[in-house]
């Protein structure tokens, strides 16, 4: 766990037994990654790890995390919240098009 970080991030899980459905909707959308990255205006990480159940595509944000750091916490709240209002701006059309 990160001590001195965040991220925001979209996790695919469908829920116990659905681990090709998550990577079929991770597939459509890392198809689209250039596009996604593009609205989002820097790179995410796209995980999608052999052997576990869900997929991720996410943000890290370094600016401060959860332990020793409460004094940064509005500011890495501010950060939080217009990187996932990005995120979510970016992926909502790709999203809205999966075939499920």
């Amino acid at each position: 766990m990160i001590k001195h970080g965040t991220r925001v991030e979209l996790c695919i899980d469908r829920g116990k037994g659905a681990e090709e459905e998550n990577k079929a909707i991770f597939d459509q959308l890392i198809a689209a990654k250039a596009e996604v990255e593009t609205a989002f205006g820097s790179e995410l990480e796209w995980r999608n790890q052999e052997g576990t159940r869900c997929c991720r595509i996410l943000k890290q944000i370094t600016e401060g995390g959860w332990r020793d750091d409460e004094d940064k916490w509005p500011t890495i709240h501010e950060i939080m919240v217009d990187t996932m209002i990005r995120l979510e701006a970016a992926l909502r059309p790709h999203v809205q098009k999966l075939k499920v």
